[in-house]
């Protein structure tokens, strides 16, 4: 999948808050939540997520999904990491 479809994907999904970003230098987070829903795709480098006791790398192509109020944390194992990110925010209401 390409970028263009990829974020034709998140539209159709409802994740309509949609940038291309690029982290530097590699990192780690501490356990942390979101109050939206993310998707997003990889473009270079990669990355480790952690919620709980699972873990999962991603690497360019991969895409991946997590809920709001999930806590995670994120170890960026490349210099640079670049991503396509979708977030879906909750309806007002």
């Amino acid at each position: 999948m390409d970028t263009r479809e990829f974020e034709a994907q998140l539209r159709r999904d409802g994740y309509l808050d949609i940038k291309t970003k690029t982290i530097d230098p590699a990192i780690s987070t501490l356990p942390h939540t979101h109050p939206f829903d993310t998707r997003l795709m990889v473009l270079e480098g990669d990355v480790t997520i952690i919620c709980g006791e699972q873990q999962h790398q991603y690497r360019p192509g991969d895409v991946m999904e997590i809920e709001r109020g999930v806590e995670h944390c994120e170890q960026y194992a490349s210099a640079r990491f670049g991503l396509v990110v979708g977030l879906r925010h909750p309806a007002a209401g």
